[in-house]
């Protein structure tokens, strides 16, 4: 019979010790949007034997790893968020070397996520995952992964992330797709925002991304079948872009804030304005500037590309950014 590729969930944990698969179970899956994919990368070394024939003498199967990305949108909660009731994001967040602190008394509880490099190089649950994808009865797995991700904030559409997890190779096997329970909790979309780039609080955009820009390297360890121990975070660039409408420069004048290597802040505020307690968001890039921009156009409207770096914000860091849950 066939295997219906619309018929698909991905599920994740964190490892208790990084690189030691994880068993997945219905608690684990993660609601997304758009298919998962699954691209395994096994190397194949050429044995280049020298003999009388032309004829390949075929390869050695070396080491074996695989990537799954996944999109999700954006979901907050019911309750007020903790570590005992976190939002489906929480764990591929986690993988990604963005971690949470809970703060504030009821009924104005926050999550605030943020860059980690503590949780980056923890290996006791720290950022390593076991992530599968299920696909109509059959199971494609990875372990000792860590993640890179994009945010990307589009008027009228909730938050959409969308992750790359690189790991170590499992064998697909057959397993059938779980049965979670997943959230009543619809997702806001990115309407109702008090935008605020560089103190203009009009700038007028269709959209805002953020990436992590993670920087995922190999361990390489002969003693497992895979040849690799697990994957590590070892750096990270967060970049974004927007799109504001061109304005006179009277008004806003984003090329003089560009080629002058101008700091300051890029917040959406807290969305929607009617939103749901828990279950709205607030994008803040603390010390943004930019690093390239472009005159661009939006259905004859001109519009100014720019793409800059999220700077740390102290000496301390980990604070380029940051996603509150509120």
């Amino acid at each position: 019979m066939p295997v219906l590729a619309d018929r698909c969930q991905v599920a994740i944990k964190q490892e208790a010790v990084a690189g030691t698969a994880e068993a997945l179970a219905a608690g684990n899956v993660v609601l997304t949007t758009d298919k998962p994919t699954w691209e395994p990368s096994p190397e194949m070394i050429e044995r280049s034997a020298l003999t009388k024939s032309f004829d390949s003498r075929g390869v050695v199967v070396g080491a074996r790893m695989a990537k799954i990305g996944f999109k999700m949108y954006l979901r907050g909660t019911s309750a007020a968020p903790n570590a005992g009731n976190q939002s489906d994001f929480a764990v591929p967040f986690k993988g990604c070397g963005i971690d949470v602190a809970y703060s504030g008394a009821n009924p104005n509880e926050i999550g605030t996520w943020a860059p980690s490099v503590t949780l980056a190089t923890t290996y006791v649950t720290g950022s390593n995952c076991s992530v599968a994808m299920y696909r109509d009865g059959k199971q494609y797995q990875i372990h000792g992964a860590v993640g890179d991700m994009t945010l990307t904030f589009e008027v009228g559409k909730p938050i959409l992330a969308d992750f790359t997890f690189s790991g170590c190779y499992n064998t697909p096997t057959d397993v059938g797709l779980l049965s979670p329970t997943y959230t009543s909790i619809v997702e806001p979309p990115f309407l109702g925002a008090s935008l605020s780039v560089l103190g203009f609080a009009t700038a007028k955009i269709k959209s805002l991304s953020l990436k992590l820009g993670n920087t995922i390297a190999a361990r390489p360890y002969p003693n497992t079948t895979t040849g690799f121990f697990a994957y590590q975070i070892a750096d990270r660039n967060v970049t974004f872009s927007l799109d504001p409408e061109e304005e006179l420069a009277a008004t806003k004048n984003w090329w003089n804030e560009w080629v002058a290597g101008t700091l300051g802040s890029i917040t959406t505020g807290v969305f929607p304005s009617n939103g749901t307690n828990y279950n709205q968001f607030n994008l803040t890039i603390p010390n943004a500037q930019y690093t390239k921009g472009a005159l661009g156009d939006r259905e004859g409207i001109s519009t100014a590309s720019i793409e800059g770096i999220a700077r740390a914000n102290s000496d301390a860091g980990e604070d380029s950014f940051s996603l509150v849950q509120t």
